[in-house]
């Protein structure tokens, strides 16, 4: 799964990991086995466990990093000595493994910090990296799907809505998003959500929110009425999750539908649409042509605009 997605801090654990260099050669590729557990601190955006290995990286050298399990979804990110975040990826090392590619632009103590999909997924893993030839040109993942029809992906689960294809839209300007509602950027998200379906859904736009259910990845969740956050229950299925995402919906008074799919089908979805941070806006014309994306909602402005632009355009 593709997915999640503004980043918050992380609370990391520092596994000091260096990559020799010699007389200018290049360095030795890293290979670590890693096990999480109990004591390791908790990722603040996902909720799973955290290790962060510090590798020492050389201006002008690209670097494959991949993070593989059989036991987990992987989540990888990197961070430059300053702590910023340089990207992140769930899913593009294929099946549930991560997987980043990074041109190093300076000399320094850079963290990949390895984690989990899902909050309670436990296990081993298997970090590498290697070194390659320069790439020509960064080119995001997001900025290939541009001007390309949108895949299409079938829901069987919908609050405020009947389930169906994203095709079924067709027609209008869709702004989908995909979420998660654990996902606290997410959640931070829903009033301007809100605020542009009420705004322009009579000139033809459909928002739609994107998500999967929770039990299929072994979160066992229900919602605290008073707060609208969710909380951990004992038990769980589908037929709790939709229970659980129809109260969330009317808490935060959402009239527009919310999609759900199975998890073999999430991850086919947040794959073809590179989603790897939440929340992700995604941007569609009325012929069904992806026009922008957003990740995390920091350009909510341009993609208001867009949205303006495509209802004028008959």
């Amino acid at each position: 799964m593709a997915r999640s997605s503004a980043i918050t801090a992380l609370a990391i654990l520092i596994l000091a990991v260096g990559l020799a260099h010699a007389g200018g050669e290049k360095a030795k590729d890293l290979n670590i086995q890693g096990t999480f557990n109990d004591k390791d601190p908790r990722d603040a955006q996902r909720g799973g466990p955290s290790q962060t290995h510090i590798v020492k990286l050389k201006a002008g050298q690209a670097y494959v990093i991949d993070m593989i399990s059989k036991d987990l979804d992987s989540y990888l990110r990197l961070l430059d000595p300053k702590d910023n975040q340089l990207d992140e990826d769930d899913d593009s090392g294929g099946m549930l493994n991560s997987r980043i590619r990074f041109n190093c632009p300076k000399d320094g103590d850079y963290k990949i910090v390895c984690t989990t999909f899902a909050a309670n997924m436990s296990g081993s893993y298997t970090l590498t990296m290697k070194i390659g030839p320069p790439l020509p040109k960064q080119v995001s993942a997001h900025a290939l799907l541009l001007d390309k029809a949108a895949p299409d992906f079938k829901a069987d689960f919908a609050v405020a809505g009947q389930p169906g294809k994203l095709a079924d839209f067709k027609g209008k300007v869709v702004l989908m998003y995909f979420w998660e509602v654990r996902s606290s950027p997410s959640l931070a998200l829903l009033p301007i959500l809100n605020g542009w379906h009420k705004a322009h859904k009579d000139d033809g736009l459909a928002v739609l929110g994107v998500t999967y259910y929770p039990s299929d990845i072994g979160q066992k969740l229900g919602l605290d009425k008073e707060t609208g956050k969710t909380v951990t229950v004992q038990q769980a299925d589908r037929q709790s999750d939709r229970a659980l995402l129809a109260a969330f919906a009317a808490h935060h008074k959402l009239e527009h539908p919310l999609l759900v799919l199975p998890k073999e089908d999430a991850v086919t979805a947040f794959d073809a649409y590179a989603v790897n941070g939440l929340p992700q806006m995604v941007v569609i014309d009325r012929k069904g042509m992806i026009r922008k994306i957003d990740l995390g909602g920091a350009a909510s402005g341009e993609v208001e605009n867009e949205i303006k632009k495509l209802l004028a355009e008959k």
